[in-house]
């Protein structure tokens, strides 16, 4: 590349920068073009230096992004992204669990996926390496603890899904730009846009989407920038998908353009105790606590593992109500469905 080419490329960055960084009195929201102009850049021009891209995570992070800045981010990844083979099955639903894991408690989410293919929905789940803040236990590194082949081409994905109605697709391989970003993420200590964009991909332009978020202020805006037609926002443990046994969790749905708010109460459903799911940071003490209650052995892990699906089959209208969905998710766990949908993987290795 020229340098004169160069410096143009890295001039039309600074002129989308100074938008959003020219104090509070003359800065502005960016339009949703302007959104995606920005995001190209950043994925798709090597003249756009590290400290440009910092700067603007940075400053989008003091401003905060609207509706239309993140369709319009989302709108440049999906451009990007490498087209993926699109499993050919009724209802897949996008499963968002945050890229940067949890550093606190079990991750039941990813179990709570395993017995959801059980119960006959078919599930993509996405994720990536070494994401920052939290850099907890995500999708990919606990799902190859359990010995699960979660590092598959997207047509062995896709193929999966066909065969156990489960697949994990390492973001890595259709959008290798974006985990270039990653060592650049891990010097800012805070969370960035990058951070809610990737749960929004959709790779798979599934017709329903479920993704996990913690902070109020993003649940309300998102109503007009969700990835699917039948799109919810969960406001789990640690920001994820999962129900807390003795707590009340909030779901989302957006219905014309607005959030409908549903609050799940586990009291309600027999879960009136709060009940202790710390665990360190340790894959292996992860998957070990996963894989006993694959196996069916009861206690707080398969209450809110079962409780999680409950409500997720509910969301989804495959049940007439969370109380059957439980009973759904109880069945699949006892008879060890969901373990078989885990072993069932190592034919696509």
């Amino acid at each position: 590349m020229s340098t004169y080419i160069r410096d143009k490329k890295s001039e039309a960055f600074r002129d989308l920068l100074r938008i959003i960084g020219r104090g509070r009195k003359l800065q502005r929201d960016y339009t949703r073009e302007e959104a995606r102009e920005i995001m190209h850049l950043m994925l798709c021009d090597d003249a756009v230096s590290d400290a440009q891209i910092g700067s603007f995570l940075v400053t989008m992070r003091v401003k905060e992004e609207t509706s239309e800045e993140i369709a319009g981010f989302v709108d440049a990844v999906r451009e990007v992204m490498q087209p993926i083979p699109r499993p050919q099955v009724e209802g897949l639903v996008d499963i968002a669990l945050p890229y940067n894991g949890k550093s606190r408690n079990l991750q039941t989410g990813v179990a709570a996926l395993l017995v959801l293919a059980a119960a006959g929905v078919p599930v993509l789940v996405h994720g990536a390496d070494h994401v920052p803040t939290k850099n907890g236990i995500a999708v990919l590194n606990l799902l190859r603890t359990l010995g699960y082949p979660a590092d598959l081409p997207p047509e062995q994905v896709a193929r999966s899904i066909e065969q156990t109605n489960f697949g994990v697709l390492n973001i890595e391989h259709v959008l290798p730009q974006w985990t270039a970003l990653t060592p650049l993420r891990h010097h800012f200590g805070v969370r960035t846009l990058m951070n809610t964009v990737e749960k929004l991909i959709n790779p798979a332009d599934a017709p329903h989407h479920i993704s996990g978020f913690y902070h109020s202020s993003y649940l309300l805006r998102m109503a007009t920038c969700l990835p699917a037609p039948d799109s919810w926002i969960t406001q789990g443990d640690e920001g994820s998908i999962d129900m807390r046994p003795g707590k009340k969790t909030r779901v989302y749905q957006a219905v014309a353009g607005d959030m409908v708010e549903h609050m799940i109460d586990a009291a309600e459903y027999d879960y009136p105790d709060e009940v202790d799911l710390s665990m360190p940071v340790d894959p292996n003490a992860h998957a070990d606590a996963l894989r006993k209650v694959l196996e069916g052995e009861t206690g707080p892990a398969y209450d809110q593992i079962v409780l999680t699906v409950g409500v997720l089959l509910w969301m989804l209208q495959r049940v007439t109500d969370i109380q059957a969905g439980i009973a759904v998710a109880k069945e699949q766990l006892d008879s060890q469905k969901a373990l078989a949908v885990l072993r069932q993987a190592h034919q696509f290795a």
